[in-house]
């Protein structure tokens, strides 16, 4: 039978460790209940701004995010929104933005736009009818198919570059009957000059960037052409559309 004085001296231990526990299980969901409210507001304050017509998702990051909300800062927050329409353009976006604050001013932070490759298709124009554009797995182009007018089953590869808003894609040699042909010797034999005359560099406007939002490099992956852009605290300070921050 267990002596009553050691069970006495027991029962603040026991007390102890049930209100240690019963506050951290608090802390845990109030933290947890912060966090939802915050994800859904940030999701729908971006959805305001970015109109998408796909859904929009909203990340907080580290560590007990909800009860960092009680200080202001909200911290990192990753944001994704798809169909996202831009002068008549179709964007999935991505973006990890910093420094975070629940009056919806940022740090600064990093973002991806995603033009689909049937919307670069059909920027692409007349020039390469036939040629459909896809990722070569190291962050170039090709276009597939048969070149208007010669009715030859071929690869073109092409090199990304940009300049004012806008992206070039520049080929720089083709693939056919197995074999691999850089477009300078494709001019430099009358036989095949016609076909380089085909393959001249075409250029695609991009829909128009915000303020404080910078394109770094465009390159290809597997779901399109991706637009890597750099935020500054600035990107968050244009029009809002009647949104709430």
């Amino acid at each position: 039978m267990s002596n009553p004085l050691t069970r006495l001296r027991r029962t603040p231990l026991i007390v102890a460790v049930v209100v240690t526990a019963a506050a951290v299980l608090l802390a845990w969901v109030g933290d947890v209940l912060l966090e939802r409210t915050a994800r859904h507001r940030i999701a729908s304050a971006a959805a305001c701004r970015l109109r998408p017509s796909g859904p929009v998702s909203a990340d907080l990051t580290g560590t007990l995010p909800g009860l960092r909300l009680l200080t202001g800062r909200v911290g990192t927050v990753r944001i994704a929104a798809e169909d996202v329409r831009r002068d008549g353009t179709s964007l999935s976006v991505a973006a990890e933005l910093h420094g975070v604050t629940t009056g919806g001013a940022i740090g600064g932070g990093s973002a991806t736009a995603t033009l689909p490759y049937g919307e670069l298709d059909g920027r692409l124009g007349s020039a390469a009818a036939g040629l459909r554009p896809g990722g070569d797995g190291h962050g170039g182009l090709v276009l597939t198919g048969t070149l208007a007018g010669l009715p030859l089953p071929l690869t073109v590869h092409a090199r990304l570059s940009t300049d004012a808003g806008r992206v070039t894609v520049t080929p720089t040699g083709v693939s056919l009957f197995g074999q691999d042909i850089p477009v300078a010797s494709l001019k430099a034999d009358p036989r095949t000059a016609p076909l380089a005359g085909k393959l001249a560099p075409r250029s695609v406007t991009l829909p128009q960037l915000p303020s404080g939002v910078s394109l770094v490099s465009v390159v290809t992956d597997q779901d399109g052409l991706r637009m890597n852009l750099r935020l500054t605290s600035r990107a968050t300070s244009g029009a809002s559309h009647g949104c709430a921050r």
